[in-house]
């Protein structure tokens, strides 16, 4: 009996001791996440010293916090106008943690191991990039010969590289996390933080006003918006959050929502997740009075419904038809919050569709007119500024001609293909960001191709579906 005490009391034992310490590291990564986030949130609210504080602290936090730095990456494309962080130097804080990150890339040359998944998302970045390439050589011939004038405040090669970094910048991001086992813990606590941030400050702008946490300059641009200022027949203004555009509000979140089921331990969805997705969806696409968002949020929803319980979302279909036709629904009123009062009009979009669609040729429509050349066109033509045709299929053409349009069906179909994966998990959030990408953006402006920030939280939300979170060494009570 004695050969085996050593042996069984190792066994009783290390189980429980180990379980405890891998829970007390992560409530410690709980509790660092959420004071990073606070600190920063803070920081770029208040400006103290500059118009890009917060920038400032990410990048120096990731630095010193090398683990942390998708986090803050991640915190600096949830703020876009704040006294401490105004649009452009966004740009700053994504800059410098793409540097860093490629910097180290490059001296380590050893990342974490490529999986089938991550080179299937490595061959997608690569097609972008050589879409981008090309983009910026047409731009160049473009102007060279004279066949369409490129902007001379967007410099293509600027553009161009700007885009590419996004790109690269999504996936190192990707690749980072993929290596963490405890990526899952930090990117859940910042994300919660960052929908937390998102909405406070939407909530107080509900009472304070719309202007309510911008910096000078997003409190001058939105004056000159109308739709943003006035209530109108809806009775409130468009909120835009810590955003400057109230359809980022909107969709935003959505994007988050998604990194958080992505990095639950959990492979199926819960309906207290569906809930969730539900009601802060809606939500933001009420306070930014986000059309596309709303159907997005409804469609996602049963989307998630469906991948969890086919026969359960055809049974509460069934039964809740009747009772939304005996209800008295008020769709005018509905119709007034959501500006569908005039389903005819398609008020900005509709002048920059047609005028768009009557203005490229067959030689436009195979070639594209170059990165930077429909403001010019927009402004020449139609009077006022516009840097994107708001809709993904005339932007992708517009910009690259048959070659962007190719590179949306093959990430279509990538997506498509996700969409029925053995796992419920990764289904749902394909399928959402089939909708996100098609749906959403064929009425808005499209970033899976563009030069802002956001385009980097689009590939980090696309480089979901291409790898799981590492989960090992983590006690499941954690997720």
């Amino acid at each position: 009996m004695n050969t085996y005490s050593p042996s069984l009391t190792h066994d009783t034992f290390a189980g429980p001791l180990v379980v405890s310490s891998q829970r007390s590291v992560v409530s410690a990564e709980v509790i660092k996440g959420i004071l990073l986030s606070a600190a920063y949130f803070a920081i770029s609210q208040l400006g103290i010293e500059t118009r890009y504080d917060g920038p400032m602290f990410a990048v120096v936090a990731s630095v010193l916090l090398p683990q942390w730095r998708p986090c803050l990456l991640l915190m600096v494309l949830s703020v876009q106008d704040a006294p401490g962080q105004v649009v452009r130097f966004d740009y700053l804080g994504v800059a410098g943690i793409s540097a860093i990150m490629i910097l180290m890339a490059a001296i380590q040359r050893v990342g974490a191991p490529l999986t089938m998944e991550t080179k299937e998302f490595r061959g997608l970045l690569r097609l972008g990039l050589v879409l981008v390439v090309y983009g910026i050589f047409s731009s160049a011939v473009q102007q060279h010969f004279g066949l369409h004038q490129q902007s001379q405040t967007r410099p293509y090669a600027i553009i161009g590289c700007l885009m590419a970094m996004m790109m690269v910048t999504g996936y190192l991001t990707h690749r980072e996390l993929s290596a963490d086992s405890l990526s899952s813990v930090r990117v859940q606590t910042v994300t919660v933080c960052i929908l937390g941030h998102i909405f406070l400050m939407a909530g107080l702008q509900v009472f304070l006003g719309p202007m309510f946490g911008a910096s000078p300059q997003g409190a001058e641009e939105m004056r000159q918006l109308f739709q943003l200022m006035d209530g109108g027949a809806r009775g409130m203004p468009r909120l835009t959050g810590p955003f400057l555009s109230p359809n980022i509000l909107a969709s935003a979140p959505g994007l988050f929502m998604l990194i958080i089921l992505r990095y639950k331990k959990t492979p199926n969805i819960s309906p207290q997740f569906i809930a969730c997705f539900f009601v802060i969806g809606m939500t933001a696409a009420f306070l930014g009075g986000a059309r596309t968002m709303f159907v997005f949020y409804l469609v996602g929803t049963a989307a998630m419904t469906w991948t969890l319980s086919p026969r359960y979302t055809i049974l509460a279909g069934v039964l809740l038809a009747p009772v939304i036709i005996v209800m008295d629904i008020p769709w005018s009123n509905l119709l007034v919050m959501m500006r569908l009062k005039d389903l005819q009009s398609l008020g900005v979009r509709g002048e920059l569709w047609q005028a768009t669609l009557q203005y490229m040729d067959t030689g436009d429509w195979l070639f594209g007119y170059g990165l930077t050349h429909f403001p010019v066109f927009v402004k020449t033509v139609l009077g006022y500024y516009g840097s994107d045709p708001h809709n993904w299929i005339l932007s992708a053409a517009g910009m690259f001609g048959v070659f962007g349009l190719l590179f949306y069906a093959v990430l279509i179909r990538k997506l498509i293909r996700k969409s029925f994966s053995i796992q419920t998990k990764e289904r749902a959030i394909a399928i959402c960001l089939l909708l996100f990408l098609v749906g959403r953006e064929f009425g808005n402006t499209q970033y899976v191709l563009n030069n802002n920030p956001l385009c980097c939280l689009y590939w980090i939300s696309i480089s979901l579906v291409f790898f799981s979170p590492p989960q090992h060494d983590l006690p499941q009570e954690a997720a």
